[in-house]
């Protein structure tokens, strides 16, 4: 809950939260509290903000960079930076059929399966793939034993 919402729930005394009022009087950029304070060259007031202990601002200053980008059928990827891995997520087993090279060679990877979410994906790193190579596939669905007739592609930067 952003602390600018007004709380509609039950009054919670021991949280400092009555309904209909803001939990806290707190800005919501990495915990930081606002402070008034008195400019005496300019004899007006101004707002301060002061961290406050209990949020690591590390969590927004520094964010940890993913290592992953996805391609799924609703979301078709058309460019990944070089280094990061390409997950190709897909609702049904599948074999990819993938080229580097305008299809002059080929290679293939099966998917597996995930339980929890019940999806089939393969990785593909790509820090050994030159920069502005083209990333072409497509897929051979193992269920019903057809290719998928289209072909994708993802340009490597």
């Amino acid at each position: 809950m952003l602390t600018e919402q007004v709380w509609d729930g039950p009054d919670l005394p021991h949280a400092r939260m009555k309904r209909g009022c803001q939990p806290a009087r707190q800005c919501r950029f990495a915990g930081r509290t606002p402070n008034m304070f008195h400019s005496y060259g300019a004899g007006t007031m101004a707002l301060a903000f002061t961290r406050r202990a209990c949020v690591p601002a590390l969590r927004f200053c520094n964010p940890v960079e993913n290592r992953y980008e996805i391609w799924s059928l609703r979301h078709r990827l058309r460019r990944i930076t070089r280094r990061k891995i390409l997950r190709i997520i897909l609702a049904a087993e599948a074999n990819i059929v993938w080229s580097t090279d305008s299809w002059a060679r080929t290679d293939q990877s099966a998917t597996i399966h995930q339980d929890e979410l019940n999806l089939w994906f393969a990785d593909f790193p790509t820090a050994d793939w030159p920069i502005g190579s083209v990333f072409a596939f497509t897929f051979f669905w193992k269920a019903e034993q057809r290719w998928e007739d289209r072909n994708w592609q993802v340009n490597i930067l």
